[in-house]
């Protein structure tokens, strides 16, 4: 299998830590990681992935600000997503990708959301134009090996061993500390709400078409929006990213067609 990730944004792969090891992919990342805070994060990123054996290809992807996506999500202007779905689609061609691995959809962040569009995306063109590509997912915020799924779902599965699990955890401490204030406190409640052991198994599961691919309207408010609320309040963020607003990219992106 030749695997291609696309991570929304940087330190997602510590989430693959063993897979890595063993499927040593091609990566790429939409953002820098900077968030609000305006600290970029992808030295530290490049790092992990060196040390796992996968392959950093900044050439297909050139990570980008937080702020620059918001503001293309929020303008409805999908020229920069269009370049890299059109990026991501020449590269899997060239190189043989048949394996495209990305966040999930979890309604977390809009660029996790927007992620999983263009994968799902790239796999349908490459399809389309005879190279079958399997699409696959990984939880970044949910449960990373929700059992429910696993006895549910077609999957792809690698389990740690107690030394290995270890070394994952350190590494993503680690991270986590190197930053603070909200990654951090992300990795803290993750770990007080699924338990250490949880990480020592990574699932990718079969990809799915996302509510935006299939024009389907949230059975709730996504917790993006409450969140870009309370920072709007704050006085962090001007503007809240709604669903509407990646509605609206997916729509333009789905419209171009497949050639």
């Amino acid at each position: 299998m030749k695997a291609l990730v696309v991570a929304a944004h940087s330190g997602h792969e510590l989430l693959l830590w063993k897979w890595l090891r063993e499927a040593r992919p091609d990566f790429v990342v939409l953002t820098n990681g900077a968030g609000s805070t305006g600290v970029p994060r992808l030295e530290p990123t490049i790092d992990n992935l060196a040390r796992a054996g996968a392959n950093w290809v900044p050439g297909v992807v050139q990570p980008m600000a937080d702020a620059d996506i918001y503001r293309a999500l929020l303008d409805g202007d999908t020229r920069l997503f269009s370049q890299w779905l059109d990026a991501l689609t020449d590269h899997v061609l060239a190189q043989g990708i048949d394996c495209i691995v990305a966040d999930e959809a979890e309604d977390y962040n809009p660029s996790h959301d927007l992620c999983r569009l263009l994968a799902n995306q790239v796999a349908a063109r490459a399809t389309a134009r005879g190279h079958a590509v399997a699409a696959y997912g990984y939880p970044t915020v949910g449960h990373p090996s929700p059992q429910r799924r696993l006895d549910t779902e077609h999957h792809l599965l690698v389990e740690l061993t107690a030394n290995e699990l270890q070394r994952k955890l350190d590494d993503m401490v680690r991270y986590a500390r190197s930053f603070g204030g909200q990654l951090q406190r992300e990795l803290d409640g993750f770990i007080d709400e699924f338990g250490a052991g949880a990480y020592g198994r990574e699932c990718l599961f079969a990809a799915r078409a996302t509510r935006y691919e299939q024009a389907v309207a949230p059975a709730g408010k996504p917790l993006f929006e409450t969140i870009g609320e309370e920072r709007v309040a704050a006085g962090v963020y001007k503007y809240v990213i709604r669903g509407a607003h990646l509605q609206a990219v997916a729509d333009r992106l789905c419209d171009r067609g497949i050639g």
